[in-house]
């Protein structure tokens, strides 16, 4: 059993939403990773300066950490804070820039001895024995090197700023001292910076892949309305009475195609229909003529007695068979696929079904076969026989002395086999009419040379499911048959 399917609605509603999804989710990352990196970037930037200015004015053997407080102590002895105390914080400030300011730092010398430490690298060396390399770095083509280290958790239980987390420590050599500085890339400025577009796909993205979903919804549902109107229209459409259309939109798109292609659909079938029915209560009246005679010829010999004409049998079961063969025909063409086969000579059968009609009791020497080299074309062999058999047998049933089959390439491609005789030829009106089941121009005639009207509607069948066409040609006298094949591919 096939796997059923979501709604049409619900497959647009999802594909919409994962689009939306897709779409926004993947520009929000994208915006956030160029956020995330130019800040990345800016913070560098920022901590390399830093890093340079603070190697710049260290030089002094006096610096060393307040382990208590993580801050810079005071390394000059000549100033008395209580007789001097603005001279003093100038002197604090301008001996050692940025103190105080809220960035983390370190001096190392260059055994690897922590010299001063501030603020958030102080609190780490402090509280859970941070340490640095007795090597540090090499510097990178700027001067500067990057070292990465996890920041511990107090060993006190006391919670850090970045507790578990790794960091990134900008390193730059102090000269001529042999110190090195290491300056916290702290990743609190990017992340800062990346809020908003977080905030934007933990609360935003998920209301604007539902506000597409919704639309695409209310947008696949109003699109199949007019489907939802032809299924209706359909449903009510039977056998029965097949006049109802679906109705067209006017929007002119796929929707509106769709409707014109149904009711052309409709057309045909209700046009094949009619047919149908024309062909079964034809059948019917042509099945019951010869029927009604054979019974006529058995109940008249069972009531007197008499003998049966075997000629009158033998006439009334041959007409009643050609018939039945005639219809059977009709029927395995129209229920088999359109032809396909291999190369035939039409030209050859053409010969054949003549020479068979000059060998019959009594012979038919009316017919004559025009043709020169071999028509080819592709299709059944005994489809195409039958085709050029009905003409024949159409021809001989009008003709007085003279019967021409003319098999010929006219043109590129193109193979025109044209059966014309000598006889009454056919009305202009009805030389279309002439293709229909059960059609005759005369009816009395046809019924006298046993006829029954099927014989050219099989021909153009034929020719048509070979990819061709057979119609009644002008002609100054008699009737001229014309069927035109594509002619098989040359090797």
């Amino acid at each position: 059993m096939p796997r059923p399917q979501l709604p049409v609605r619900v497959r647009a509603a999802a594909a919409a939403a994962l689009a939306a999804a897709l779409c926004l989710g993947g520009g929000a990352l994208w915006l956030r990773h160029v956020i995330y990196v130019n800040s990345v970037a800016g913070s560098l930037a920022t901590a390399q300066s830093q890093a340079r200015a603070i190697a710049s004015t260290y030089d002094t053997p006096a610096a060393r950490i307040n382990a208590d407080g993580g801050t810079l102590a005071n390394s000059r002895g000549d100033c008395d804070v209580e007789k001097d105390p603005a001279r003093c914080a100038y002197d604090r400030w301008y001996e050692f820039p940025y103190f105080g300011l809220g960035i983390s730092f370190a001096v190392v010398d260059e055994r690897g001895k922590l010299l001063l430490a501030q603020n958030q690298l102080a609190y780490y060396v402090r509280e859970s024995g941070l340490t640095f390399p007795a090597i540090p770095p090499e510097p990178a083509e700027d001067s500067f090197g990057r070292v990465d280290v996890v920041l511990r958790p107090a060993r006190s239980g006391a919670q850090g700023q970045f507790d578990g987390r790794e960091v990134t420590l900008v390193t730059y050599n102090v000269s001529p001292s042999g110190a090195t500085v290491y300056m916290l890339l702290s990743p609190l400025d990017a992340e800062v910076a990346v809020a908003p577009v977080d905030r934007w796909l933990r609360r935003g993205l998920p209301l604007a892949v539902l506000f597409v979903a919704a639309v695409a919804w209310w947008a696949a549902g109003r699109a199949l309305r007019p489907v939802e109107r032809m299924r209706d229209e359909l449903a009510r459409i039977t056998a029965a009475d097949m006049s109802s259309r679906v109705p067209q939109p006017r929007t002119g798109d796929e929707i509106a195609r769709l409707a014109v292609t149904m009711n052309e659909t409709l057309d045909r079938l209700a046009d094949a229909a009619e047919r149908q029915r024309r062909f079964v209560a034809d059948a019917a009246h042509e099945l019951r003529s010869p029927l009604a005679g054979l019974r006529n010829i058995a109940e008249v010999a069972a009531t007197h007695g008499g003998t049966v004409d075997p000629e009158v049998l033998r006439a009334g079961t041959e007409r009643l068979q050609r018939l039945t063969d005639d219809l059977l025909v009709l029927a395995r063409l129209e229920r088999t696929a359109p032809a396909r086969g291999k190369p035939v000579d039409v030209a050859a059968i053409a010969e054949e079904l003549v020479g068979e009609r000059r060998y019959r009791v009594p012979p038919d020497e009316r017919f004559v076969v025009v043709a020169g080299e071999p028509a080819l074309v592709i299709g059944r062999e005994e489809e195409l026989a039958r085709m050029l058999g009905n003409l024949l047998e159409n021809a001989s049933r009008y003709a007085l002395d003279r019967i021409t089959v003319t098999v010929a390439e006219t043109e590129p491609g193109l193979v025109r086999v044209e059966v014309r005789d000598d006889g009454p030829g056919i009305p202009q009106a009805d030389r279309e009419r002439v293709f229909e089941r059960f059609a005759r121009v005369d009816e009395a005639r046809d019924r006298r040379h046993g006829g029954a009207g099927l014989g050219l509607a099989i021909a153009r069948d034929i020719a048509v499911r070979h990819g061709g066409r057979l119609y009644a040609a002008d002609t100054t006298s008699g009737a001229s048959l014309v069927a035109e094949l594509p002619r098989a591919p040359r090797t």
